[in-house]
């Protein structure tokens, strides 16, 4: 188990970014590949990304998640919605591949007006293209929805339905915990928490979770909203998250907080997450 946050890309990439991490505690960092907010996808630059390469090398930053963008909407029957959402996935996943970063992880987007069947069927035949037409490399990570309107992927059996559909070993999924908390999973105790890796293990398999965005939450259990907060400080609780922590089937994943961000709060965050985990505190630069 790797601990990291998300780090932002802006100003003065990549040299900017690892130092962040390294200030923040990171062995394993989330970013974005362009704007989050916007469609253009930002040209390759060569010379940047074999930087970052060498320095997260250089420091022992592994793995690395690009995050696509929050307007990427694979299940939308809109044709100009849908092929938007589809570039820019694969422009991640070209990034990826050209810049030696192992996940690429997405959102799955809403279902609108279609019935449950035909955005499963829309959703699962995009990604298996998008898949197969990447170059070799990264693996493409499906996250948890928290369930809102007609979103797609708030169920483990959801999620596990789309994988067996595209029946691909590069693709695989990101559990957030917030959101699971929002879609009605209650993991604030053990009890709770074994439900639910019972279901993650039926209709998912642990081979396939690879990332874990922890984050606590302020809504109420099932309420549909996406709203987080800091490690063991909301309604999932210290319980909660240690239950999760120390289950071993998580004991490979990559742990990234989407936490409020400061520095401060992102090494508050990871020293929370790292406590619960019962795993050393590393130091940290700065």
């Amino acid at each position: 188990m790797r601990f990291g946050v998300h780090v932002g890309i802006g100003g003065n990439f990549p040299k900017k970014t690892i130092e962040q991490a390294r200030e923040a505690g990171c062995q394993c960092i989330q970013i974005f590949a362009g704007n989050p907010r916007g469609w253009r996808r930002t040209p390759y630059d060569v010379r940047a990304w074999q930087e970052f390469k060498e320095l997260r090398a250089q420091h022992g930053i592994f793995p690395v998640l690009i995050h696509s963008s929050y307007l990427v909407n694979l299940t939308t029957a809109n044709r100009t919605l849908h092929k938007n959402s589809t570039l820019l996935v694969a422009h991640d996943l070209e990034v990826a591949a050209r810049g030696g970063i192992e996940y690429v992880n997405t959102h799955l987007g809403s279902y609108g007006g279609q019935t449950r069947a035909q955005g499963l069927a829309r959703v699962s035949k995009t990604i298996a293209t998008l898949i197969g037409a990447a170059k070799p490399g990264p693996m493409l990570l499906l996250e948890n929805s928290a369930g809102a309107g007609n979103l797609c992927g708030g169920t483990m059996e959801e999620l596990g339905e789309i994988l067996r559909r595209v029946d691909d070993a590069r693709v695989g999924v990101c559990l957030d915990t917030a959101h699971a908390w929002a879609s009605g999973y209650d993991i604030q105790d053990q009890k709770g928490v074994d439900g639910f890796m019972d279901d993650v293990g039926t209709h998912i398999g642990f081979k396939r979770v690879r990332a874990l965005h922890l984050n606590d939450t302020k809504v109420a259990l099932g309420a549909k909203r996406d709203l987080h907060w800091h490690v063991a400080q909301g309604r999932i609780g210290t319980k909660g998250f240690r239950a999760l922590l120390h289950r071993p089937e998580f004991a490979d994943v990559a742990v990234i907080c989407e936490t409020p961000k400061s520095i401060e709060e992102d090494r508050m965050n990871l020293r929370t997450a790292r406590r619960l985990a019962g795993v050393r505190q590393p130091r940290t630069k700065g």
